[in-house]
């Protein structure tokens, strides 16, 4: 329930977004607030524009000649810039390895190059097939009529194994404890209080560097039909690409699959606590793909990135010059009623005038939207298929996260399909 105070309260004391304990209910009367008082909204804790209307973040987005990517794209880089430790960041972003949501135009076009074939849909289309069977391989563990965690069982395994998948990574080198401990060093990049903090999480990212590198000289020598050996055969700058800029880019894949599990525990809970929608997509397929959007409007699983200005512009009525900073709310753009009708409603048959900013827009649209959106899809779309309903059998635990939005535990039971229970592993038809 929304406080009174997040109503009238004066908007400098009620905007707290470094803080994780901001991201609660009222959340959502502070972001009107904001859209209607202040869409740029000066943060002075970090000397940072908040962007809240749904117009503004999609000019923000697709202006990249004003607005630089190159800066810092979280709060939390901001924050521990301002304390002189923006090089700590190096150890997670090599500069030799030009990761591509880091580049500003044309730097930033040559270099999603590389990464465009093997995110394509054609390239994933000829994946399908193993993606079907990590997802059923993933659902046979749950166990039916009891309770579990929908996080630990299901979404965060699967985008670990398929980002091995994708990889080619061999199933005797896969290891899910360290993969998930790889995915936790990169989101605790994004909530460490001090630069001091970053040696814990930096080496287990070294780890995984390590254990990349040595994929990577495996497939140099025997190169296979995966994304890491497409890397290896492409180009930049009429060169093979760099080590440094493989390395990168394949550790963004393997660690940023924490997004995709708070894709997937969120697209759960709507199911949870809307106990009609699998009857409803299983009689509508086509609903499904509905269901996944309007999960991704409401429950976006990153709330927002940072740019830097580059030329005097003016947003939401604020004369910005170069040098500032602005950060984009996803959350607050998403639940604009200048883009949605009815925005804080979960209606998976609304009629759409507008995308939403989850993905992003522009030339950073999120390279990886492809694929998380076909993971969702072929995991409901079983999962559905095996059950009847699924029920929240305890309290759900928020994840603690300033940059990252979702679930850290989500308790449920499932029920099963009648029709597939004779498919299911341990019953006998």
């Amino acid at each position: 329930m929304t406080s009174a105070n997040a109503l009238t309260g004066d908007l400098a004391g009620l905007v707290r977004v470094e803080d994780p304990a901001f991201y609660d209910d009222d959340q959502y009367a502070v972001y009107s607030r904001l859209r209607d008082d202040a869409p740029c909204f000066w943060y002075e804790p970090l000397d940072i524009h908040l962007i809240s209307r749904m117009s503004d973040i999609r000019f923000v987005s697709t202006h990249p000649e004003i607005f630089s990517n190159t800066g810092g794209l979280t709060l939390n880089q901001v924050r521990l810039a301002r304390g002189g430790s923006v090089e700590a960041f190096e150890r997670f972003n090599d500069p030799e390895g030009e990761l591509v949501i880091t580049k500003d135009p044309p730097r930033h076009g040559a270099v999603r190059k590389i990464m465009t074939p093997v995110l394509a849909p054609r390239y994933l289309s000829g994946f399908q097939e193993t993606l079907e069977r990590l997802c059923r391989e993933v659902l046979d563990g749950v166990p039916v009529d009891q309770p579990f965690d929908f996080v630990t069982v299901v979404a965060q395994r699967l985008p670990l194994l398929v980002a091995a998948a994708l990889l080619g990574v061999a199933e005797a080198d896969i290891d899910i404890s360290k993969m998930q401990a790889w995915v936790d060093a990169l989101e605790d990049l994004t909530r460490v209080e001090d630069a001091s903090d970053l040696e814990e999480p930096g080496q287990r990212f070294d780890e995984m560097k390590r254990f990349l590198a040595g994929q990577i000289e495996a497939k140099r020598k025997a190169p296979g039909n995966d994304l890491m050996s497409t890397f290896l055969t492409a180009h930049l700058d009429g060169s093979s690409v760099s080590d440094a800029v493989v390395l990168a880019h394949i550790s963004t894949l393997m660690s940023n699959g924490g997004t995709t599990r708070l894709m997937f525990t969120s697209l759960a809970a709507r199911f949870a606590d809307n106990p009609e929608l699998i009857a409803q997509c299983r009689a509508e397929p086509d609903l499904l793909h509905a269901v996944i959007e309007e999960c991704l409007r409401m429950d976006p699983p990153a709330r927002g990135f940072v740019r830097t200005v580059l030329a005097d512009v003016t947003v939401g009525g604020v004369d910005l010059v170069p040098g500032d900073r602005v950060y984009m709310l996803y959350p607050s753009a998403n639940r604009d009623p200048e883009a949605f009708d009815r925005p804080d409603e979960f209606d998976p048959r609304r009629t759409w005038t507008a995308s939403h900013a989850t993905f992003g827009f522009g030339s950073h649209f999120c390279l990886g939207s492809g694929l998380a959106r076909i993971e969702a899809q072929l995991l409901f779309a079983e999962f559905i298929r095996r059950f009847d309903a699924i029920e929240r059998s305890g309290p759900a635990e928020q994840y603690s996260h300033v940059q990252l939005n979702g679930l850290a535990s989500l308790p449920v039971t499932v029920r099963p399909h009648s029709e597939a229970l004779a498919d299911l592993p341990g019953t006998e038809s």
